[in-house]
């Protein structure tokens, strides 16, 4: 009860010091997605953005009035401080003592770095409460190893995946990882079978989706963003020049823009048509053509981004208007900035608890096999972001939804 009214009045504490509605620049892609929904029940698929986080919005439009946008904040709000207790609840099966859990459980709800990335008009806040819940699913997993807990495991990864495409492959690894552990505690010729069912399942809706955006937008996947992330990838590593010969007109164009540091696709699409065209399919095409010609080269260049967007900062844009509550935040904010930086340790973590997983005298304990689970997440979504994301902001922004469990990770006290 402290720990959720704490995070309560730094909460509320940072809305009434930054009120009214936060925009930013994919807000509009969101609205413009409810807005079909609306026009048209049946076209859930968007070119851009996922039907997740734009349900949300509907339903909430349904409950507080139409365009009411504070209200869709506010209730982002509210799951950040679920998402608080989720993780109190997670250490407590961990660490065993309440007053631990209660102290990793105020790193997450008294974080301003997480709020200020949860009131805005944006997924990222929905999605860090769908992969806590995730996390919490999979914690009961391990703790009952039951048919019926690994269900509840798959109710929580579609609205995931539904919401952030870049989670839609993650069932792979995870399903893997908890039949590991149903071997290790005698259930996994139970639980293989609903494995595969599931599996099948997850992917016919991503199949059915992707379907739906090639019927109804004539775009064959499940985002065009991935195209343009595939090409900024390749303009961050100043591997554009390693393109074939057909390319050469364009290769010249876009070493214009690259000669200037400028490696944002956005800016550089518009002045290259051929590749922009078609939803950046081209641009996509591009990028693989380097990337499978020079597989070695892009890995070795994405190990640096690995270890350094652990701690890369990049504050939410914002316009700089005092409030009330400047000072006492600020003094928060800072602390948190500071314990930002201890995400570096991140990578020892996952070796410890790596060893414990294969070590005989504790790969079958309870608390080893959750850690396991959650340095997967994580692990999971680091790699995701440095293969998929270009830049520092880019980075800090996925980072959020799994930051409160790198802070579970690097925090928890070592094995009782």
């Amino acid at each position: 009860m402290l720990l959720i009214l704490l995070a309560l009045i730094v909460t509320v504490f940072y809305y009434l010091n930054y009120p009214g509605v936060e925009l930013n620049a994919d807000t509009p892609a969101y609205l413009h997605v409810v807005e079909r929904i609306q026009t048209h029940a049946y076209q859930l698929a968007d070119t851009w953005r996922l039907p997740g986080y734009p349900l949300l919005i509907l339903l909430v439009y349904a409950l507080s009035g139409q365009g009411n946008l504070m209200a869709v904040s506010i209730v982002q709000a509210g799951l950040f401080v679920l998402a608080t207790l989720e993780i109190y609840v997670l250490a407590l099966w961990l660490a065993g003592r309440a007053w631990l859990a209660f102290l990793i459980g105020l790193l997450v709800g008294s974080n301003i770095i997480l709020l200020s990335y949860v009131k805005p008009i944006m997924s990222e806040g929905v999605a860090l409460w769908l992969l806590t819940t995730l996390a919490l699913a999979i914690a009961y997993f391990v703790r009952t190893t039951s048919v019926r807990a690994f269900w509840l495991v798959v109710i929580c990864i579609l609205p995931l995946f539904l919401t952030r495409p870049e989670w839609t492959y993650l069932p792979l690894p995870l399903f893997a990882y908890l039949l590991l552990v149903a071997l290790r505690r005698g259930m996994a010729q139970r639980l293989w079978r609903h494995g595969l069912i599931a599996l099948g399942l997850i992917y016919v809706v991503v199949g059915g989706y992707v379907a739906g955006n090639a019927l109804m937008n004539h775009y064959a996947g499940i985002t065009a963003i991935e195209n343009i992330n595939l090409f900024g990838k390749v303009l961050q590593y100043n591997m554009q020049d390693e393109a074939g010969p057909e390319y050469a007109a364009t290769v010249r164009r876009i070493d214009v823009y690259r000669s200037r540091g400028d490696w944002d696709p956005y800016h550089i699409l518009p002045h290259v048509p051929e590749l922009a065209q078609d939803n950046a399919a081209p641009a996509a095409q591009f990028a693989r053509s380097i990337i499978v010609q020079h597989p070695l080269e892009f890995l070795v260049k994405s190990v640096p981004p690995f270890f350094s967007s652990l701690i890369d900062y990049s504050d939410v844009d914002r316009q700089n208007i005092p409030g009330p509550f400047d000072g006492p935040l600020n003094a928060l904010k800072s602390v948190d900035r500071v314990l930002y930086l201890w995400n570096a340790t991140f990578p020892l973590w996952a070796v410890v608890w790596l060893f414990m997983l294969c070590w005989r005298r504790t790969r079958s304990n309870v608390i080893v096999l959750t850690m396991g689970a959650m340095v997967l997440l994580v692990l999971y979504g680091l790699i995701v972001t440095t293969l998929g994301g270009y830049s520092s902001h880019d980075y800090m922004r996925v980072h959020i939804v799994f930051d409160p469990l790198l802070i579970l990770v690097t925090w928890h006290p070592k094995i009782r």
